[in-house]
C-alpha cells in the first residue's frame, strides 16, 4: 500500500508541475506515504494538483 500512495503523491506533484525528482525529494515523498492513510493522501494530492493548476510557484517556474 506504501508503494500505491508515493505513487499518487509523485503524481500529483508532476501534476502540480515539479518533475524530475531528486533523490532527497523522493525521500521527503515517501515520509507522508509512510505514515498517511490512503484517503488522506488522496487529499493532500488533490490539494498540490488543485495548487499546481493556480499558477503557483513550482520548481521548473522558478528556474530550479
Amino acid at each position: 500500500m506504501t508503494n500505491r500512495r508515493h505513487q499518487v503523491l509523485t503524481a500529483a506533484l508532476s501534476g502540480a508541475g515539479l518533475y524530475g525528482l531528486a533523490p532527497e525529494d523522493d525521500t521527503a515523498v515517501r515520509a507522508p506515504a509512510d505514515r498517511l492513510d490512503e484517503p488522506t493522501v488522496r487529499r493532500v494530492a488533490h490539494w498540490l494538483v488543485a495548487a499546481g493548476g493556480a499558477g503557483r510557484l513550482s520548481a521548473r517556474s522558478a528556474g530550479q
